[in-house]
């Protein structure tokens, strides 16, 4: 974990940039979840829906639906893959979403059908994260969608 501002960011996954996505790569298989940073200007989150586990979806393809008290949309793949695990939990209990969005806020698990190909498309290393969430925060903070930190 790395300390930027007053969130807790992890390096060691990649990051769908375009969506704010997290992907913990393991082997074939891959954990899904939603940054810090997304949690904090979606405020708290209330409803999630998640397809079916077995059903296969391309890259940026909606895999289900979140609702938060800010913002209501669509939870699309970071990478192409199948369903393989929905997290039960954060389904009970959305709000672990923002309190937990590395641990008990991960959305589903999947095996990814290309990620060779796709991995392209993510972000990767401590030092490009670093830099790409201090922009992204200041940003934010620019547009006034985030507290005084």
């Amino acid at each position: 974990m790395k300390k930027i501002k007053k969130f807790n960011i992890r390096t060691d996954v990649y990051y769908d940039t375009a969506e704010s996505y997290w992907v913990d790569v393991k082997g074939n298989t891959a954990r899904i979840g939603m940054s810090p940073l997304v949690q904090e200007t979606s405020g708290s989150f209330v409803a999630i829906n998640i397809n079916d586990i077995g059903t296969n979806h391309g890259k940026g393809a909606s895999f289900g639906s979140v609702e938060a008290e800010k913002h209501v949309g669509h939870l699309k793949m970071p990478v192409s893959g199948k369903i393989t695990a929905v997290n039960e939990k954060a389904l009970a209990n959305p709000r672990l979403l923002n309190t937990d969005p590395y641990g008990k806020g991960w959305l589903i698990e999947i095996e990814m059908s290309d990620f060779q190909a796709e991995k392209a498309n993510l972000l990767g290393g401590e030092s490009k994260i670093v830099a790409w969430f201090t922009s992204e925060i200041n940003k934010y903070e620019e547009k006034g969608w985030l507290a005084e930190l």
